[in-house]
């Protein structure tokens, strides 16, 4: 089990293995997207040698299911120094937490990979906390493949200066780009502002043989660089840096024309050699952009956030576009995993991390050189025990002063914690995102809390008693015990007080529904008052699909979001207005492009960030919260195995049972699955009956045309057909037999001699191995094999040997 903080590195994860390991016999599938936890995926747990997985998936599934881990005998964790206060990061150290407290924890082995660990105690923690206290459990390296150099781009009227520190030297190029005025509809010089000198620098890199990797803070800033490249390449400005075969983007380009329509930014920049990368992208066409980047296709790459969870996209330069983030400087942990990027290991000695700087104001600079700075330092105590202190802080900065004594006697008297208002908050806006930012920590603590004690039959008294147990040796022990005494008082005191109080407002089977729904208390009591509604709209939902009721399976999906939507934390930061219709389009299958009244990037933030994980998690919640009230009516309707196909469609995008499990097997497109599913029929809700589907006579006969299921999406499903579960692994082997030869010119047969095979359509040719061709193979071998091969002449006058490692694909 290999687990990865976002679903972007799973999919980029899950690649990488196959590559190595399905060669070797061993079946590798990711679990990731929603929270829930289909008929798919424990087909998965079950059959496959190698699962990668985010850990929401993976804590959603163990929370139902604890006996799925059963047989894995290795977990690895990736990027493995995602420990913080954030609600993803305190999850995934409980989560850690109760896979070591596992009674059969001995017989499976944990190993956490990291380029960012920390010195010190902090270090000495996390391992001892890992291997529980064994000697020899860290692992660590200092060497670096390429060596990291910071500098600046700082603007001058008509010219930019680079300066790079080496040392205590600062070296600089004079004029490191100057300003000219493009040729195509524009008066004014170029570069003319932040954004455009952030992109003149990175063609400037370009001109010089490096690849650039633009980082951006903010999504939309993604985005606004992609529309700004389109427009600038129109006026002269930005050149076109593509200089492969245009054949090589086919296959992205065609998914990305199904998602976002021909005409979209992101396919003009890919066609002009950008890569643009964000979550927000649609799935299949980030893949596709990632396998371009990996087989250094593509110059330029614009990125967002994802980079500092670790998505393996690494360039000679990485230029740093903005250092902040709704007003409040990137931490110095996130940029340290960013730079991280800088310098193409076994490719690249030196990888340089710039920061234009248009208006060269010293503030900035000296922001910017903060961070660099600071970058070295990296916070790894208890997320758990970082989340507890910064709402104790709080609470004690209401009080006026540092007396932790009188804090203690508070959080022991009064576990409701109220929002504590300061009277020196800036304006309302600063309040209104203080109050937001106190609910979710707060519920994040609550589900650490249902998640460590979720054996329901702890009861208000045991609860400091369970608490040590279920954290005995954990992070959050060593860490607070690293903090002065009266501290390490008011950090328990807080973290028992709020379990007190869970326990006196919730009943065990409440507790039980919200640790199984993966929630806080405020949420689990909307999900209590709203659940027999929401209850009938999933069953409504349900029974609609099966009876092929498109239009009542929308209308019941939409009531069942109306509500579920206004819940934190399902609730998104901004739901748009006539979200309604975008739904609706999602679900009858509809191009982004035809769902979009205007602009898709916003379309494609409410499908991807709303429709496809936020709804199906809030359904998922609702279906586990009515498998823990047993006596609820109808409840078995929710948790029936032949139930789910609801959360299916919203995540897949389509109604069509069929095509929404053949998508979730790993075919690429939409409207293709849709196609071939309705073209032949497709019948099937299993991964079986898929692979009895997928091996029919009626679906191999589509194999050589090129029209099917539709003419731009054949390629796609060839490619999925020849790697997916129903062809059969294709292991690796090695195997040598003789092959008659024709030669030309009486070609004398020498043994031992070397040969090539040179394989067309029609005939397998011998040549030399200066490139003269002297015969051809009487069977003719596969020109597309996968393997390799080679050619020797043998004693028998028309025979040669062929020796060769690969699947069974030798011949055609």
């Amino acid at each position: 089990m290999v687990v990865t903080p976002l679903r972007a590195l799973s999919a980029q994860t899950e690649a990488i293995l196959e590559r190595t390991f399905v060669p070797l016999g061993k079946t590798v599938s990711s679990l990731y997207g929603t929270t829930g936890l289909s008929e798919v995926d424990q087909d998965i747990l079950g059959e496959r040698n190698i699962i990668v997985a985010t850990p929401e998936k993976l804590d959603f599934a163990l929370r139902n299911d604890p006996d799925l881990l059963n047989d894995v005998g290795l977990v690895v964790l990736d990027e493995g120094h995602m420990i913080g206060q954030n609600e993803r990061e305190v999850r995934y150290e409980i989560q850690v937490q109760r896979l070591l407290r596992r009674p059969d924890a001995a017989n499976r082995r944990i190993v956490c990979l990291s380029a960012i660990l920390p010195d010190g105690d902090q270090m000495q923690d996390f391992v001892n906390w890992l291997t529980d206290d064994q000697p020899a459990g860290l692992i660590a390296n200092s060497w670096r493949p390429t060596t990291l150099r910071y500098g600046e781009i700082t603007w001058h009227d008509d010219h930019a200066r680079l300066t790079v520190t080496v040392g205590s030297e600062t070296p600089f190029v004079p004029r490191f780009l100057s300003a000219f005025t493009p040729p195509k509809n524009r008066r004014t010089s170029f570069p003319n502002d932040q954004q455009e000198l952030t992109l003149a620098s990175a063609w400037q890199l370009v001109d010089e043989g490096q690849t650039v990797l633009i980082f951006c803070p903010l999504r939309r800033s993604v985005n606004s660089l992609a529309k700004a490249i389109v427009k600038l390449n129109r006026q002269g400005a930005l050149r076109n840096v593509f200089e492969g075969d245009a054949a090589q983007l086919n296959t992205a380009l065609t998914i990305g024309e199904e998602w976002l329509g021909p005409t979209h930014p992101i396919l003009a920049c890919l066609k002009l050699g950008v890569a643009v990368h964000h979550g927000s992208l649609p799935t299949p066409y980030r893949k596709e952009v990632e396998r371009l980047l990996r087989e250094g296709v593509l110059k330029i790459t614009v990125s967002s956030p994802t980079l500092a969870q670790g998505l393996n996209l690494s360039a000679s330069a990485l230029i740093i576009h903005s250092i902040w983030r709704s007003r409040a400087l990137i931490e110095a942990s996130e940029f340290r995993n960013i730079v991280g990027r800088a310098g193409r290991a076994f490719v690249d000695s030196v990888g340089l991390v710039l920061h234009p700087l248009y208006e060269n104001k010293y503030w900035e600079r000296r922001n910017w050189r903060k961070l660099v700075d600071d970058s070295a330092h990296r916070d790894m105590s208890s997320g758990l025990m970082q989340l507890v202190e910064s709402l104790l802080t709080r609470m004690l900065h209401k009080f006026g002063d540092d007396d932790l004594e009188v804090l203690i006697d508070y959080v022991a008297g009064n576990a409701a914690w109220g929002f504590p208002e300061l009277s020196d908050e800036e304006d309302d806006q600063a309040a209104a995102v203080a109050a937001r930012k106190w609910r979710e920590q707060l519920s994040s603590l609550d589900c650490a809390l249902f998640s460590l004690l979720n054996d329901s039959a702890v009861d208000e008294v045991g609860i400091e008693e369970a608490l040590d147990h279920a954290l005995a040796s954990s992070l959050w022990t060593r860490s607070v015990a690293r903090r002065r005494e009266l501290a390490q008082t008011a950090l328990r005191a807080g973290l028992s007080s709020r379990a007190r109080f869970l326990w006196d407002r919730t009943t065990a089977t409440q507790r039980r529904s919200y640790f199984l729904a993966g929630v806080g208390l405020e949420t689990g009591r909307k999900l209590d008052e709203n659940a027999d509604v929401l209850n009938q709209h999933l069953r409504d939902a349900e029974r609609s699909i099966l009876d092929s009721d498109d239009h009542g399976a929308i209308a019941a999906i939409t009531q069942f979001a109306a509500i579920a939507l206004t819940i934190e934390p399902f609730a998104p930061p901004n739901l748009s207005v006539g979200w309604e219709v975008t739904l609706a389009g999602w679900l009858e299958g509809k191009t982004v492009v035809e769902i979009a009244s205007g602009d898709t990037f916003d379309a494609l933030e409410l499908i991807e960030d709303t429709l496809a994980y936020r709804l199906p998690w809030a359904m998922e919640a609702v279906r586990v919260r009515a498998s823990a009230h047993e006596s609820a009516d109808d409840a078995w309707l929710l948790v029936d195995p032949d139930e789910g196909h609801a959360v299916a469609a919203v995540e897949s995008g389509t109604l069509n049972r069929s095509a929404a499990l053949l998508m979730r097997a790993g075919f690429s497109s939409r409207s293709g699955a849709i196609a071939a599913v309705l073209s032949e029929s497709g019948q099937f809700t299993t991964l079986a009956e898929l692979h009895q589907w997928l091996g029919s006579e009626d679906v191999r006969r589509h194999a050589d045309d090129g029209d099917w299921p539709t003419p731009s999406i054949h390629d796609l499903w060839t490619g999925f057909t020849n790697r997916s579960v129903a062809s059969g692994q294709k292991t690796w082997t090695h195997t040598v037999e003789y092959a008659s030869v024709t030669w030309f010119d009486d070609h004398p047969s020498s043994s031992a001699a070397p040969y090539r095979a040179v394989s067309d359509e029609v005939l397998t040719f011998i040549d030399m191995p200066d490139g003269r061709r002297v015969g051809f193979l009487n069977e003719p071998l596969n020109p597309k094999r996968a393997g390799l091969l080679t050619v020797a002449g043998t004693s028998a006058e028309n025979t040669v040997e062929l020796n060769y490692r690969g699947p069974a694909d030798l011949y055609g």
